[in-house]
């Protein structure tokens, strides 16, 4: 949206390396073009320059010097208890005892060795000679090989401090046979160790020479690349006004990249600021558009993704006023642009988010739009006017859709709303001649709200199946009492059909009573106990032979077969692809509430006091969810109760739908869904009204009588158990 309607900028000939450049070519403006050959360089040698990282750890060191220290000392202590006698007097210590002293280092000392020790009586002026010696190596940085390591040095990085400590190709490292002889040259000026004793005593102390340094080739290569990185890219600078390659010469890599960097750059300099605030500006709008969507949709659902839903149609609508402004600037004469841009269907959007949503999100929709075609309409503040007036007039005249033909007759509202609209934008901008002129913007204007129908119609349906969203005309479509589903009910079960019509009436009156939806309120109830096809005579008002087959079941056994009708209704309604909102009113219808009549039998039955769990006897749910499935609730019990109504009469139907109501709420049916009260009160008194007005007295007919006493009683006995029965419809079997 930002970036379509922009300047291209400058444009040089498709060149290729080896071509003839047939004019000078000027820089047009002060150019840096990045050097990248000498960049590249600059940061090899940098990469280069980088010493190599060894680890260098002092701690080994520091602990094999200490156990130096401590094996001396044992050593001094045991070699003293061996030189003297039972008496005190001096003495040499036996081979054991020698041995015993040898032992006392890490390795042992050699024979050699410990006669050189011995001679100066392991004295402790011999041990801090000795602990300086191997102290001085063991602090020096010592290899474990020489390596083919770099002249110019190393950097070492101190593990226990993190510094680093840079050696230079003049100081050496210390590999393991160096330091070696560091530490013979050292022994020879050691106070009282001859030659001879040089070999033996540096035999005890080499092995305790531990290399402390080891190469780190991460850390090396992590420095190497941060000090390349540390490297700006090197450009080189062209002034204004100089030439870039003359007219005959041949065009070069290097020439042919700066001629792509200038095109580059023109495309991009005039308008940086111009598209940083576009792109901020249409951050901000998807960020309060997507708060506006996710605060609605937690109470709407009839729209499941309604973010996704608003930013493809919008996006729809501007990828389509995108196209129709490039044909424009491509073909229509200058003169005719402005009003050949009247013609794009920008009413599109809101109405299909008004007829897949409602008009509330239309509208905030609408100022979405709007604002983003004024950025395709280089922030014409007429063109957003237009734009927000041709969306409104779309909304409103698309209010109710249960016609195809409804589409037209909202596009030639949008279309006359735009005429208006079109005559005093011009009237403002004192655009009134000539007369032409205002005559092309006028039929333009006209053109665009047909086309906006046209749209409609074409994309209304993708966008039905995409997102799964019922409207009027597919909730028309499934009226037709035509249907397979419906005729199938109507024959196998003829007391389920009559139901469901009668509470698709009821339904319908109590959705209207509260603003809900009527329609799909009476839609969904032809179809919400189509499971009782498959075994009708199971249902108390599909009983036609008089034999209650439930008398030949157990309480357990009856629940299952109420309880399974669901399951297969939902089973029939997918297979038969209705929409998935009238496949979830199936079982929410029932909720989870109590099959009472067959629960107070399996009370009845049961025998030593055997326990009936009430869970057993629920339907499996879920609750209503909406307003429209807890009115179906309602209207399915207290049609059911009002059956079983004697002498009809408000009172009467008052207290039926009271009672229903109660235990409904009291039961926590309701509680998943919105409704509040007032609804409730809505609810309850167009109930009363529908049920009265089907339930109402008529006068007697002169000359019959259809109430004689033994017909009457004859009826009463056959009729007691769907009495019974109907009574429990009301509270769940149904």
């Amino acid at each position: 949206v930002a970036l379509s309607r922009q300047n291209c900028g400058l444009s040089y000939p498709d060149f290729r390396p080896g071509d003839i450049a047939r004019i000078d070519i000027h820089a047009p403006f002060d150019l840096e073009v990045p050097d990248a050959g000498t960049t590249e360089a600059r940061r090899r040698a940098e990469r280069e320059g980088v010493l190599p990282v060894f680890d260098f750890d002092p701690q080994p060191g520091q602990e094999v010097l200490a156990r130096f220290r401590a094996s001396f000392r044992a050593a001094r202590t045991r070699f003293a208890a061996a030189s003297v006698d039972a008496d005190g007097r001096p003495r040499r210590p036996t081979p054991l005892e020698a041995e015993a002293i040898r032992a006392e280092f890490t390795p042992p000392a050699h024979l050699e060795a410990y006669r050189a020790l011995a001679r100066h009586r392991l004295e402790p002026g011999l041990e801090e000679d000795l602990v300086a010696v191997l102290g001085g190596l063991l602090r020096r940085p010592i290899l474990a090989d020489r390596g083919p390591w770099p002249v110019p040095g190393v950097t070492l990085l101190n593990l226990r401090t993190g510094e680093d400590h840079l050696v230079r190709g003049g100081e050496p490292l210390l590999d393991l046979d160096a330091a070696g002889r560091h530490l013979r040259e050292s022994l020879l000026r050691v106070p009282g160790i001859d030659a001879p004793e040089v070999a033996p005593v540096a035999g005890l102390l080499e092995p305790m020479l531990l290399p402390n340094l080891t190469y780190n080739a991460g850390e090396t290569e992590r420095r190497r690349e941060q000090a390349a990185a540390n490297l700006p890219t090197l450009v080189t600078k062209i002034p204004r006004g100089k030439i870039i390659v003359r007219k005959g010469e041949e065009i070069t890599e290097t020439i042919l990249a700066r001629l792509r960097q200038i095109e580059a750059v023109s495309e991009t300099r005039p308008q940086v600021a111009s598209l940083a605030g576009s792109f901020l500006l249409l951050l901000l709008l998807v960020f309060f558009l997507w708060r506006y969507a996710n605060y609605h949709q937690r109470f709407y659902t009839r729209v499941r993704e309604l973010f996704v839903l608003l930013i493809l149609v919008n996006l729809g609508g501007l990828v389509a006023a995108w196209a129709m402004l490039a044909v424009t600037d491509r073909f229509a004469e200058p003169a005719y642009r402005e009003s050949f841009l009247y013609a794009i269907p920008v009413g599109a959007s809101a109405m299909l988010v008004t007829l897949l949503a409602n008009a509330r999100i239309a509208m905030v929709s609408s100022v979405f739009f709007s604002v983003l075609f004024g950025m395709l309409a280089d922030w014409d503040a007429s063109r957003i006017v237009f734009a927000l007036v041709s969306n409104f007039a779309a909304i409103f005249g698309i209010t109710q859709y249960r016609q195809r033909t409804a589409l037209i007759r909202a596009g030639a509202a949008v279309g006359a709303i735009n005429l208006i609209a079109i005559f005093a934008l011009d009237s403002i901008r004192g655009e009134l001649a000539p007369a032409g002129r205002v005559g092309l913007d006028l039929l333009c204007g006209f053109g665009g709200g047909v086309l906006t129908s046209g749209l409609v119609s074409v994309f209304l349906p993708l966008l039905e199946t995409f997102f799964h969203v019922l409207t009027d005309v597919r909730l028309l479509e499934l009226s037709n009492l035509n249907n397979p589903l419906l005729r199938e009910l109507a024959l196998r079960a003829p007391g389920s059909y009559n139901h469901s019509v009668m509470v698709g009436t009821l339904a319908e009156a109590a959705a209207e009573a509260i603003r809900a939806n009527s329609l799909f309120c009476r839609v969904a109830a032809y179809y919400h106990d189509i499971g009782k096809v498959n075994h009708p005579e199971y249902y108390i008002e599909n009983m036609q032979d008089g034999v209650y087959r439930h008398e030949r079941l157990s309480p357990h056994l009856s629940v299952l077969v109420i309880q399974n009708h669901v399951k297969e209704g939902i089973e029939m309604a997918r297979g038969e692809g209705l929409p998935e909102p009238i496949i979830d009113i199936i079982p929410q219808h029932h909720g989870t509430r109590l099959i009472r009549y067959f629960y107070e039998k399996a009370k009845q039955e049961a025998k030593g006091g055997e326990e009936v769990k009430e869970e057993n006897f629920r339907y499996p749910g879920p609750k209503p969810q909406s307003k429209e499935a807890a009115i179906f609730m309602l209207a399915d019990s207290i049609e059911a109760a009002a059956r079983t109504v004697e002498e009809p009469s408000p009172a009467r139907f008052k207290v039926v739908i009271r009672k229903i109501f109660n235990d409904t709420v009291l039961d926590g049916q309701l509680d998943e869904c919105d409704l509040t009260f007032a609804d409730l009160n809505g609810i309850e008194q167009a109930f009363l009204k529908t049920l009265l007005s089907i339930y109402h007295h008529r006068i007697d007919y002169p000359g019959f009588d259809f109430d004689g006493s033994s017909d009457r009683a004859e009826t009463r006995e056959e009729v007691r158990p769907e009495r019974a029965a109907g009574a429990g419809r009301g509270h769940g079997w149904n």
